[in-house]
């Protein structure tokens, strides 16, 4: 075996085990093993290097024998990886530097400015949702970061987060989906009464995962909670698949 082929092996060895680490640590504060300080400092750093290590897997070096279509093909996919790398890195450090930052003790509320601020960055993130996800990601980043427990900012980022992954490669779909469902199910647990983050929940758990059963648990969550027309949409598109799934 020659020395690319063994770095290789060796990136795929330290990717497998950062993700199932992930796993690990979900399963952990979930279990109520871990405190949210830890838990947020380990899945932070877990994260980037994951997305560090997933890039460098993905993004190797160019030979000499290949064709200017494909350098072209492959600069493309750099760039996009890179992206997402960046976005899975904001991500996993920025919910952590946000409740370092901004964290509110249990009963108090947002200053007026605070509460303004809020406001305009959600209404801009609103605009620029499907028209420019990464500044939309940002944005909600920023009401997180003043709002830590913001159920908007958390659910929009990672539906984008995970509209983003679903053309990736399966190692970043993993990742997204581990991020962008941890985000969700804390979305859920601040206002279990938030339809588009069940809705973006089951539909996250499909694409990225493949499970059926679990999207189908969240979409009839978010059915029976009436959620907006342009979310409804996206769910009505995908409902018939996740029941066929089911029946096999």
């Amino acid at each position: 075996m020659d020395q690319p082929d063994e770095n290789i092996e060796s990136l795929v060895d330290q990717r497998n085990f950062l993700l199932q680490s992930l796993r690990d640590l979900d399963a952990e504060f979930k279990a109520g093993d871990l405190d949210l300080d830890d838990y947020n400092s380990l899945r932070s750093d877990y994260v980037a290097r994951t997305a560090q290590v997933i890039k460098q897997i993905e993004s190797p070096e160019p030979t000499s024998s290949t064709s200017s279509t494909s350098d072209s093909a492959s600069r493309f996919r750099q760039s996009a990886i890179t992206f997402l790398v960046v976005l899975l890195v904001a991500v996993g450090a920025g919910w952590w530097v946000a409740n370092q930052s901004g964290q509110r003790l249990s009963g108090q509320s947002l200053s007026g400015g605070i509460e303004d601020s809020t406001a305009s960055l959600l209404s801009r993130a609103r605009a620029t949702n499907f028209v420019d996800p990464q500044a939309a990601i940002e944005l909600y980043s920023q009401v997180l970061g003043l709002d830590p427990d913001n159920v908007e900012a958390l659910t929009y980022r990672s539906w984008l987060l995970a509209l983003i992954a679903r053309g990736a490669g399966i190692e970043i779909k993993q990742l997204a989906f581990l991020s962008a469902s941890s985000d969700l199910e804390r979305a859920i647990k601040l206002d279990e009464n938030y339809p588009d983050a069940h809705c973006f929940l089951g539909i996250v758990r499909f694409r990225l995962a493949g499970d059926a059963v679990g999207a189908r648990e969240q979409l009839t969550i978010c059915q029976s909670q009436n959620p907006p027309a342009e979310v409804k949409s996206f769910v009505d598109a995908i409902i018939a698949e996740v029941d066929a799934a089911i029946a096999g």
